[in-house]
């Protein structure tokens, strides 16, 4: 209805169109759909859903209708057309619904995660089974997800950019439409070629948000990427050869200009493909950091797996993200450590950077002793 479009246009894209603009975009109007059906869908499953897109409420058995049909018949005409009950049939009274048949990549997306991240670990893969089998509701799965051991390792960003997926995915949805636009003017500032902008801005905004990536950290990555042609390569053969320094950084491996070079040649000539590439950075990359073999194989990168770590370096040693990646040695030592298939926990990890003759001339090592002082003190009365 044209009332709903300056305000769901506003929600689902981050600025109001008029109803011209709506209508003459196929774009916009996906885009709507998706959000505000979407959003109907995970509160209130399938047959709801569509009650609420007929009627403003999620009864489908409420007797209301538009003149033509009930919001019963417009509902079973809907699940009809999604594979469900018949056209003409009925469905019981409790109007349990019929769930559409959505593909791994869809449900992973519906409950906030991607199936790269719940590849990545047999505690997620489980989890995420017995939700599909089960039809959790978004609420439910995340509620479970909190419980899990994977959930206590992560960083405090990523559990509260998924979070805030959940709870509030209107400001989740802004917050990554202005990081897009922030990091898009980097690449602009930097010289970054615009064939490659796509994949690696979305990246981008996502170590930004959830693995908390600062500014600095994210425009000094950008701009290394606006020289790995060195002058050479062009086209196809010029982004395949981006996307494969871009992946060895990701994940720590070091291959000589002429290995890019020629798997470059392999893949542009038909000789090898990208995933073969990928597949060979990803095994070196597994063989390096061996209690994340898993995760790397599955579609995650070292660089992501080792942002808890980082971001401890930063806070705990007082030194800038920027300065800190997979050959920081502290870092390095963490990522490589393996205790019968177990990573080392952030919490071992804190404690052994508090080892570090560096972090007692820290302010926040200062603050610490000033701290424990001050507990000594009361203990004996002499301070309040």
């Amino acid at each position: 209805m044209k009332g709903h479009v300056p305000d769901w246009t506003r929600q689902a894209l981050g600025h109001a169109m008029t109803w011209q603009q709506f209508r003459d975009s196929p774009s916009a109007q996906d885009q709507v759909a998706a959000y505000v059906l979407g959003g109907y869908y995970k509160k209130y499953g399938a047959e709801g859903a569509a009650a609420m897109w007929f009627s403003g409420q999620p009864n489908p058995n409420s007797g209301a209708s538009d003149g033509g049909n009930t919001v019963r018949q417009y509902v079973n005409k809907v699940m009809a057309a999604a594979g469900g009950a018949p056209s003409g049939g009925s469905s019981d009274e409790g109007g349990g619904g019929v769930t559409p048949k959505l593909s791994q990549d869809e449900l992973a997306a519906q409950y906030g995660l991607t199936s790269a991240l719940i590849n990545s670990s047999s505690e997620l893969k489980s989890l995420f089974k017995k939700a599909v089998a089960g039809s959790w509701t978004a609420d439910l799965f995340q509620a479970k997800l909190k419980n899990t051991k994977w959930w206590s390792t992560q960083s405090d960003t990523l559990r509260q950019y998924i979070t805030q997926k959940y709870t509030d995915p209107a400001t989740w949805k802004q917050a990554n439409a202005n990081k897009l636009a922030s990091i898009q003017a980097m690449a602009v500032q930097v010289g970054l070629r615009s064939g490659t902008w796509t994949q690696t801005l979305n990246k981008m905004v996502y170590n930004s948000l959830a693995l908390g990536w600062s500014d600095d950290q994210i425009k000094n990555y950008l701009g290394g990427l606006t020289n790995s042609h060195d002058g050479e390569m062009y086209g196809e053969a010029g982004q395949n050869f981006d996307q494969m320094k871009q992946l060895a950084y990701e994940n720590g491996v070091n291959h000589s200009l002429e290995w890019f070079r020629d798997r470059t040649q392999e893949v542009t000539g038909g000789r090898s493909t990208m995933e073969a590439v990928e597949a060979s950075i990803r095994n070196t990359a597994a063989a390096k950091y061996s209690a994340f073999a898993q995760q790397i194989k599955a579609g995650q990168n070292a660089l992501d797996l080792a942002a808890p770590y980082v971001q401890s370096v930063a806070k705990i040693l007082e030194v800038p993200q920027t300065e800190i990646g997979l050959d920081n040695s502290h870092v390095m030592k963490a990522m490589t450590t393996n205790t019968g298939g177990q990573a080392m926990s952030v919490w071992d990890f804190e404690n052994k950077l508090r080892q570090d003759p560096v972090w007692r001339k820290t302010q926040n090592a200062q603050d610490s002793m000033m701290q424990s002082a001050h507990q000594v003190l009361q203990q004996f009365g002499l301070a309040f």
